[in-house]
């Protein structure tokens, strides 16, 4: 299991070095990261949400996914609530980035080929519901913590009408009636979803060629975001898992998506509305860097607990 996250962390940071590359020999600029970056949130994380729920519905596997939801739940609304009492000060720069940071995983970019690669089909299954909530939250709340504007009924509307949360309903309703996608129409989205990974990570990585890495680590700051969003996040869930005694397959699926370094869409957002976006591609960088040390070790931790 280790190897395969080993190598699989491996592919990410190789798909990066392709974007660095990119970045570093003006292959892309500034103007195409961003327009790979609006591509990537628009239209192809949507479908890879749509993707994920064409599976036959079954009352076993609906269990399965509300506990999932559940534990998802736990794991993200509660980082919502604790770390802004860490980070202080959203108005000072680069808190909102930490916060950003500290709270949303990289679940579906690195998550989705680590679990199918750990658990098989079923844990991509199940890892759904993390995805659904880490999008319904990071495009209304993310969203709107990035932009500045204020909450109100007519903002969270706006925020609702992202391509992602529209999905979400979209696929929750197609496998609740048990719906599949005629085939020419799954065939054309599953080709789509497949440039999730690699577009992201070149993303990333066209953004992180504009950091002086030299510089990032030397910043004491980023290290206790990556701290507590590669290990102390996921060792609470898996806390919680261990002492309620709850199915492996999905408590693993859920520690690990809670386990994945930062997600690459601060960037984007931080890419979208200029809220510093050096410093999101330094968090991101340092999270996906440790996290080929932290994702093996909280998977061996975790095996040992989880019965």
């Amino acid at each position: 299991m280790n190897m395969t996250v080993i190598q699989q962390v491996a592919v990410m940071a190789l798909l990066a070095a392709v974007g660095y590359f990119c970045r570093k020999t003006d292959i892309l600029d500034e103007n195409s990261t961003k327009k790979l970056s609006a591509l990537l949130l628009n239209i192809v994380i949507p479908v890879v949400i749509l993707v994920s729920y064409q599976k036959p519905f079954g009352e076993e596997m609906l269990g399965g996914l509300l506990l999932s939801f559940a534990l998802a739940g736990i794991s993200i609304i509660s980082s919502l609530l604790i770390i802004p009492l860490i980070f202080r000060n959203k108005n000072k720069d680069g808190v909102i980035n930490e916060r950003a940071a500290a709270v949303y995983s990289n679940c579906a970019f690195m998550g989705i080929p680590l679990i199918q690669g750990i658990f098989g089909s079923d844990g991509v299954f199940y890892l759904t519901a993390y995805i659904t909530l880490f999008n319904a939250l990071m495009f209304t709340h993310g969203a709107l913590t990035f932009s500045g504007e204020k909450f109100t009924l007519k903002t969270l509307g706006k925020a609702l009408l992202h391509p992602c949360v529209i999905f979400i309903a979209i696929g929750l309703i197609l496998f609740l009636l048990n719906i599949t996608l005629p085939q020419l129409i799954l065939d054309v989205c599953t080709q789509l979803a497949g440039l999730n990974t690699p577009l992201a990570m070149i993303v990333a990585g066209s953004t992180i060629a504009t950091v002086r890495l030299r510089d990032t680590i030397k910043k004491p700051k980023l290290y206790l975001v990556c701290f507590i969003k590669l290990i102390a996040i996921p060792a609470l869930l898996l806390a919680l898992c261990t002492v309620c005694g709850f199915d492996k397959l999905i408590s693993g699926v859920n520690i690990i998506a809670a386990a994945c370094p930062t997600a690459a869409a601060c960037t984007m957002f931080a890419i979208k509305y200029d809220k510093s976006p050096g410093y999101s591609s330094e968090l991101f960088a340092a999270a996906t860097i440790l996290s080929c040390i932290t994702l093996p070790l909280i998977l061996t931790i975790s095996e040992q607990l989880l019965k």
